[in-house]
Parts: C-alpha cells; structure tokens; sequence
C-alpha cells in the first residue's frame, strides 16, 4: 500500500469494480546483451556483495510483495517478470524489453488482449525449463488472498473474469486462485493462514493444495473449482505463447507485467501460505540453507540460470549476503569505517536526516553515499465538502501560501525536494513548470490578497490532518507558519500509524479541511496516480471517499481520465497525464509538497553501482560488482 491504497490504471467501469474488491480485501524487442554500468577494477566477478538492512524483509513470494525492497532485489536476483528495465532504468520508460517474454507483448482487441511468447532457455534452479504455464500458475496464485495475503492486485482487477457477489453482499473476483482449499469469499483472516513457522522458510507447508488442486507441474494452473473456466479462458497457454485477456484496454499493460506479481511459480514447489520465505529460483541466484528471520541468508549462483538468455541480469558477485534488523546507526558507522568485509557492502536504510546531512559532508564518505528520489510524493488533498475549502479561492490561496522549500528543509533537506506535481519525478509526463503564481518559498502576500479580492472573511479556519512524526511535526509547522501569514488560523491535528483509517472513515470530510496524502506509482505511469486519487466516479460513494481524501470530483478531469486510460500513443497519453496533473492542481484539487528521497551508504570496494527509477529508486543489483 506504500502509505496510500491499492495502485489502479484502467477504465472507469473496471476501476469501479476494483475500488469495491480492495473494500472487501483491504513496445520494443529485446536484446540478448543487458544495458547499464560496467563494474569497475580487475576483478568484474566473484566475491561477496552484502546487503545491509535497517529493517525485516516482508516476504520472498513474489505474488506477495508489494512495498519495500523486496521486489527490487528478488526481480535481480531469483525471479523474473514478462517484462523489465535494464540496469539503472537505462532507455527509460521506452528501454522496457521483454525478460522471460522475446519481447513487450503484442496487443490486440484494441489492447484488451496481449500475447507473449516465453523465450527458450530461462531455467529454475533444478534445471527445468520454465514454461507458460509456470507463469500462468504464478498469476492465478495472486487471486488467492485467503491463503497468500498481500501483494498487488493487477491480475484480480485486469483479467477478464466474471465477478460475483460473496456472503455478504459484496464484489469480488469469480475465481479465488489455485488452491482447492481456499475460502469462497476470498476473505479469510491473514492471520489464520500464516504460520509463524513460515519464517524460517524450512516449515511444513499448510494450506497446500488437496488432491483436485495439487501441485503436479505438468496441468492447468486453476485448481479450486469455482471460477477455474473463467481463468483459464483469461489465462491461456499454448506451447510458448501466453494469452491474457483484460475487461478493458490496458495500454500500460506491458510495465505492469514487470512487477513481480506477474513472476512465474512453481507449482509442484508452492507451499500456500508456508511458501512466503522458500525460494526457488529461476534467477542468477538461488537462496543458500533457507531464510532466518531477524538474520537474513545467502543467496549463491544458481547453477540453473542461462545467462545467454537474460537480456536484463549480469550477476558479477558469486555470493549475495544479506543481514536484516541491523540497528541503523550500526549500518552507518560499519560503513563509514569501511572495514573489511563491510568494504563490499550496500546500506538499505532510511539514514536520518541529520546523520545524512553529516555524511554528505564528509569528504571521505561522501563519493559512497547516494541520495536518489523514491518516487513517493508526499502532497496535501484539500477537502472540497468542507465550508472553507469548497471555496476554490480559498484552495488556491493556500497554495500560493504554502512553503515547499520549508516543508522540505524541516524534514532535513536530504530527504525531501520540493515538488509541483503529483506525478513522481521519473513517470513520463509530468508537468515541468511550476504552477502560475506559486514559489518554492510560498507567498503570503499574494494569497492573502487572493482571499481579499474573493470577498473571504479573514482568518480563514482550517483544520490539517497529517501522519505524526518528529520530523513531520517540525515540517507542518513550517507549513503553519507560511499559512497564518497569508490570513488562515491553522489546527494541526497530528494523527498516529492508524492514520489512514482514520481520515478514510466516512465521518472524516466533517471533521478535516485538508488531509496529507502520500503516494507511490507501482509503475512509471500517471494512470497509476491520477485516477486513484482524482476520479470522483471510483472513489465516492455513500460510505467513503475511497483513495480521494479530499472528495475531489470534476467532471471535465474524469472524463480526461477516462481518455487517457485508452489512449494507445504512447506520447500522447503522457501528454494527456501530465495536463490532467496540472489541471487538478490549477482547479485546488490538490497541493504537492515534494518527492521523498532514498539513501544509500556503500563500501569503497563496490563498483557498477546503479539505483534504478523503475525499481522505486531502490538499489539496482543487475550490475553491480565487488572487487576481491
């Protein structure tokens, strides 16, 4: 969820459908040569790469991962997608090419049907082949929530299969993934399904699949009876050909199959709900002795893998060592000294800021350390019900008051930059021109006098929900101050990590004039922004505001929308996103405050080192390489 809700992209009527199912849940060809950096030094391979971890790894089923690392790490290192990014995001949005596909797919139907072909020689660990129906059984593992709960709902919200109404009057998917017993409505408690043991990665599998569902390799992927037809007719294999048909046209469709939720599966290997920590890999590397949780694991070259056939992975070191639950100041100073073997290491963690602004100015451990944006954007929804804020004078005069460069600088400089759309700094289309009137420093004076000329009576009383920090504290005061110079007498209501509950509650657009909101594209596209949070039609309903806080709803903005979902021209439709952005802003829908950054702290014998846009900013591991 990424601190916001569930990614969506595609027309209204499917998007509808969607927005009730997370309720109920909670053109290129490719090259054989991968792109991006070359390591550096004599030695381009062998050795041990370590990843250092500030916190827990989340899951290594890849239908499961959603937010975090976990995805960026697993698409390099034993899993691999339809399609994908070359190292560092080389080519951008347009260097897309296939992976396990020969290529990006080829859309017909006006792009409501795609096909792809499975490239031959991509093997798992035990040297079996992987096949269309390895990737077809991964996908219907993602319909499975009761048994594996997380992970993104593309494949529930895209494919076309018919939806029905469970106990309790509610819509979901008509299929509910492969195993025989999973709960009819899809709605089990996660907890009852997860095992502790599971952790280790060497548990006994619970919840397998019975005897009309069981792992065999060799049948059709569906096995749980109930919608099984249906997703075999959307899913369907025909030697190496791939076939998935989708409600609506998808022209996204083909940066959407990266994600790992798209990752092949064996069937004969899956362990349900005990499978969150195995490993089986048809990836460069395969996971060593299990995974320990609190610990981490070792991840060795996989005997299996081709790399004649991977056009996207490298794989230079012989070892990928990865320690989770390191305490972050530990990470920091083992790096900063630089000993042997932290020398060959990355820091995956979320350095404070002053600790950063101290590092950046070391001379010695400056040239290691990287500061990338995350592709979150952290921005206000000005709620459009309230009194106050249905006035759009009112919205932009707060707009024109509002201090990004403050925002940014409270928050410790090195983790925010100020931002003027909702769209992150790495999807195509966003707009580059700051919104008319609006500075980085904010200005009071025109926006007071914006309130004058529109006959509002001074102060202007807002109330300001936002997600309580230390840091978050300091930068909505510095927020505060730049509003109440302008005319407004601001309330700031700082909210605990049950913030989104609490301001998605029905009750909440009587109580807040303005709510925080931050947002994370799963794909590099604005249709994975926009409509989530701009399209009244999916969002507001009798009992909430969906992902639009504010109740944002312009008829002439979901009609863009609509269009530039299905808008197969590529330019054009980044074209479209971006002037749809910069329309929401113009009209007070919303106020972006700026882009959070990552943080990376690495040892002086790493080289290739690269972090990928289209991977979250995150650390890209298709190139990089020790010295020995």
């Amino acid at each position: 969820m990424r601190g916001k809700g569930r990614p969506g992209h595609a027309a209204y009527a499917a998007r509808a459908a969607y927005l009730l199912l997370v309720t109920t849940l909670l053109t290129g060809a490719c090259t054989s040569t991968p792109s991006g950096p070359s390591p550096s030094g004599s030695d381009a391979a062998g050795g041990t790469l370590r990843l250092l971890y500030d916190k827990s790894i989340t899951t290594w089923d890849p239908q499961r991962m959603y937010a975090g690392p976990e995805g960026a790490i697993a698409v390099r290192l034993f899993t691999r997608t339809l399609t994908g990014y070359p190292a560092g995001g080389v080519g951008g949005v347009g260097g897309l090419v296939g992976d396990l596909a020969t290529d990006t797919g080829t859309p017909s139907e006006g792009g409501k049907t795609w096909t792809f072909t499975i490239r031959t020689g991509p093997s798992w660990e035990d040297g079996r082949p992987v096949t269309c129906q390895d990737v077809a059984y991964g996908i219907a593992r993602s319909f499975a929530r009761d048994q594996l709960p997380g992970g993104t709902p593309y494949p529930m919200m895209l494919l076309d299969i018919p939806s029905r109404v469970d106990s309790s009057g509610r819509e979901v998917p008509g299929y509910a993934g492969p195993y025989a017993g999973s709960a009819s409505d899809a709605t089990a408690n996660p907890s009852a399904t997860e095992s502790t043991a599971t952790q280790t990665g060497t548990a006994t599998a619970t919840g397998v699949a019975s005897a009309s569902g069981s792992p065999s390799g060799s049948g059709a992927p569906s096995g749980s009876g109930s919608g099984s037809a249906d997703f075999d007719a959307a899913v369907a294999c025909r030697g190496s050909t791939l076939t998935i048909r989708l409600k609506v046209p998808v022209p996204d469709f083909p940066q959407i199959v990266a994600l790992p939720t798209f990752a092949p599966y064996r069937q004969d290997r899956d362990h349900g709900a005990a499978s969150a920590f195995e490993v089986f890999s048809c990836g460069p590397y395969r996971l060593e002795g299990g995974w320990e949780a609190g610990a981490g694991g070792r991840f060795v070259r996989n005997p299996g893998w081709n790399a004649s056939s991977d056009p996207l992975r490298r794989a230079f070191p012989d070892v990928v060592d990865i320690r989770e639950s390191i305490p972050v100041d530990t990470l920091i100073q083992r790096l900063v000294e630089n000993k042997a073997p932290d020398h060959t290491a990355i820091g995956i963690a979320d350095l404070p800021s002053p600790r950063l602004a101290a590092l950046q100015g070391d001379s010695g451990v400056k040239a290691r350390l990287s500061n990338p944006f995350s592709g979150t954007v952290e921005l206000l929804q000005p709620n459009v019900k309230s009194p106050v804020m249905s006035n759009p004078a009112v919205r932009q005069a707060l707009a024109l008051a509002t201090d990004r460069e403050g925002f940014a600088a409270a928050y410790g400089g090195t983790v925010m930059t100020p931002a003027y759309s909702a769209l992150a700094d790495a999807i195509p289309g966003r707009p580059t021109q700051r919104p008319a009137g609006v500075t980085p420093t904010a200005d009071p004076v025109a926006a007071r006098a914006a309130l004058v000329a529109a006959g509002v009576t001074l102060p202007v009383h807002i109330r300001v929900a936002y997600r309580s920090s230390p840091a978050a504290d300091a930068a909505y005061a510095a927020l505060k101050a730049g509003w109440e110079k302008a005319g407004f007498e601001v309330l700031l209501d700082g909210l605990g990590e049950d913030y989104y509950r609490i301001v998605s509650a029905p009750d909440a657009s009587g109580r807040y004039d303005v709510f925080r909101r931050s947002w994370f594209a799963d794909y590099p596209a604005g249709a994975a922004v926009l409509p989530e949070l701009f399209d009244g039609r999916m969002n507001l309903t009798d009992t909430g505001t969906g992902q639009d806080l504010g109740s944002f709803n312009d008829e002439a903005i979901n009609t863009a929308i609509e269009a530039a979902q299905i808008q197969p021209d590529a330019a054009l439709r980044e074209q479209a996103w971006g002037t749809i952005d910069a329309k929401i802003t113009a009209l007070g829908g919303q106020i972006p405050l700026a882009e959070r950054r990552r943080s990376f702290l690495r040892g002086s014998a790493v080289s290739g080192y690269v972090e990928n846009p289209y991977l979250g900013g995150w650390v890209d591991l298709a190139s990089i390489a020790v010295s020995r």
